[in-house]
């Protein structure tokens, strides 16, 4: 069994597009078990669910252990019941790597952050038993370009898009963008480039590269 994470510096930079498209590519040669994280639509992501709904208050005066508690429990509930019965590929959007970014986007030491990403990698993989991922695919663009990108999104469907807690706050997507660079850093993950000094490539050209860090 092989665990494969489509992770992103911030929304809007086209994951859900890669995604999509590297479960066609692989589905043609693996049995493949896809999951979306946070499962919104199973009880295990009500929590997840009024937290970003912003139930609990703002992110910046909770902590982020507590945060990540939420989180868990969806990925260890849907690991239980359904991610580990795979018997090859499992392909996420969104896992584990999704706490470490936001959450440790709420924690300004370095030390304390790393502090963080340790307890939260050993609580989740080691204590909780789910899967450790065996490749992060890490989407990334300059900061500016990704916001760009997002409010002509947001024009082009017509409408003011309102977002949950995350999405309303400029500043705290900054910390979050720098806090994401951090753990693909930090952690290894096989990083790629969305954009060059032409503006953002051709989604063809972000799959050609997902596929060639794949290996075997």
């Amino acid at each position: 069994m092989k665990i494969i994470v489509v992770e992103g510096a911030l929304d809007s930079i086209g994951k859900s597009t890669q995604f999509d498209l590297l479960r066609n590519f692989l589905e043609e040669k693996h049995s493949v078990i896809s999951h979306h994280f946070p499962t919104y639509d199973e009880v295990q992501g009500t929590l997840v669910m009024e937290y970003l709904q912003g139930a609990f208050g703002k992110p910046s005066k909770l902590s982020p252990y507590f945060i990540n508690s939420l989180y868990a429990i969806d990925r260890k509930i849907t690991w239980d019941n359904k991610l580990s019965k795979a018997d090859d590929i499992i392909l996420l959007d969104r896992y584990t790597t999704s706490s470490l970014i936001y959450q440790s986007a709420l924690i300004k030491d370095e030390n304390e952050k790393k502090k963080f990403i340790d307890f939260v990698t050993d609580y989740e993989y080691e204590k909780l038993g789910i899967g450790k991922p065996d490749k992060v695919i890490f989407l990334t663009a300059p900061f500016d370009f990704i916001i760009d990108l997002k409010n002509k999104r947001d024009l082009e469907k017509g409408q003011q898009i309102e977002g949950d807690i995350h999405e309303k706050d400029l500043e705290f997507l900054k910390n979050v963008y720098e806090s994401a660079m951090f753990c693909a850093k930090y952690l290894n993950w096989d990083i790629i480039e969305c954009a060059n000094e032409n503006g953002f490539k051709s989604i063809e050209e972000i799959h050609k590269d997902i596929i060639d860090r794949l290996g075997d």
